[in-house]
């Protein structure tokens, strides 16, 4: 009798833990960048609730790859985007990265050479897509480069350039080179994905651990000595998208998973399961892939913030001009985080899978 009892207490439970609302139909239409890219349905338990504008105008402008090979550029205010770089059989790009005039922007320009290989380059254009140029083009046919994007004085094109090692690793660089032209510059080693401060003293990057597949945030002078973790590799599953703040004060970066252990900052806590049984189900998650959020870190390392808990699904952040406000886009939409309150609000239904900027004036 009492197996019986337990068993339908049981199930009573598990159904109550595990119902929920259905997601709402779009009210809004979603200007879909290419029909290559599948949208996930708008998740209103993103926000926890219905997504709302954003509180305050939005200005300048946002450009972002999709996924798909292309690249678009976007009015935040009206959310409507276009298209600077098509995709065709012979080409695809990716990551691309505004300059600080906003009057050009560096990508990832995959194509295929004369010899029929695939080339991996850095290219620059205008911003209106025209006038393309290669900027870095890679030693090897096996090397790519990657996450291009201009330092703060715009002297310079910073870029991540990994050659496969067998075998099964990478040897990753950060390189860089004249916007005028001339040699590429190597400044760091077993490194990638990296972010200026803006007084050009500073770099931050991610070092990828190829053992654990598990990344780490390091910090080094700007010639890449005196390097140091800001952030072990057996924190979170995956680390992405460092961005040093515009005033300097913090680095905002991507996390996949939660902290296994404290933080400057961040207490651990535990998970309050009442009645105890609801902790035999784990919370849903919303995210289609890993689910990520957006923290910020001190370039000292001595205090951390977490600014969303969403579990956004590939986020790539992108901080406003005064340092008080986030975009990030995510396959739903592109969204604003206020930097005070970690408010978040929806600006468009904009998604994809790709790198995001933001230019403003």
């Amino acid at each position: 009798m009492l197996r019986t009892l337990l068993f339908f207490v049981s199930a009573f439970v598990f159904l109550t833990a595990c119902s929920g609302t259905t997601n709402p139909t779009p009210t809004q239409p979603f200007a879909r960048p290419s029909a290559t890219i599948e949208r996930a349905p708008n998740r209103s338990s993103l926000l926890n609730g219905t997504p709302s504008p954003p509180s305050t105008k939005v200005t300048g402008k946002f450009i972002f790859a999709p996924g798909d090979g292309s690249i678009w550029i976007q009015d935040p205010a009206s959310g409507s985007p276009s298209p600077v770089i098509k995709p065709s059989p012979e080409l695809f790009a990716d990551a691309p990265g505004w300059s600080p005039d906003g009057k050009s922007f560096v990508y990832v320009r995959s194509s295929l050479t004369a010899q029929g290989n695939a080339q991996n380059a850095i290219y620059r254009a205008n911003a209106d897509g025209s006038n393309n140029e290669p900027v870095a083009l890679p030693p090897t046919n096996k090397t790519m480069l990657n996450w291009p994007h201009y330092s703060w004085d715009g002297k310079w094109i910073y870029y991540t350039s990994s050659t496969p090692v067998p075998p099964n690793k990478q040897d990753s660089r950060i390189m860089r080179v004249a916007v005028d032209g001339g040699d590429p510059q190597t400044i760091i080693q077993d490194a990638r994905m990296s972010t200026e401060s803006p007084d050009g003293k500073q770099i931050a990057f991610i070092r990828f651990n190829f053992d654990t597949f598990t990344a780490a945030l390091w910090i080094a002078d700007s010639d890449g000595q005196n390097a140091r973790a800001l952030l072990s590799d057996d924190v979170f599953i995956m680390l992405s998208a460092p961005q040093f703040a515009p005033d300097g004060s913090q680095i905002l970066f991507a996390a996949s998973g939660p902290n296994t252990r404290p933080l400057p900052g961040i207490s651990m806590r535990t998970r309050d399961c009442t009645p105890q049984l609801l902790c035999l189900f784990a919370k849903p998650a919303y995210a289609d892939g890993l689910p990520w959020d957006l923290w910020t870190v001190t370039p000292d390392g001595s205090k951390f913030t977490r600014l969303t808990q969403v579990s956004a699904d590939s986020p790539w952040p992108a901080w406003s001009r005064d340092s008080t406000q986030v975009a990030f886009f995510d396959t739903s939409g592109e969204y604003l985080v206020q930097v005070s309150t970690r408010a978040v609000s929806q600006i468009s239904q904009n998604g994809g899978h790709g790198v995001f900027g933001w230019w403003q004036p």
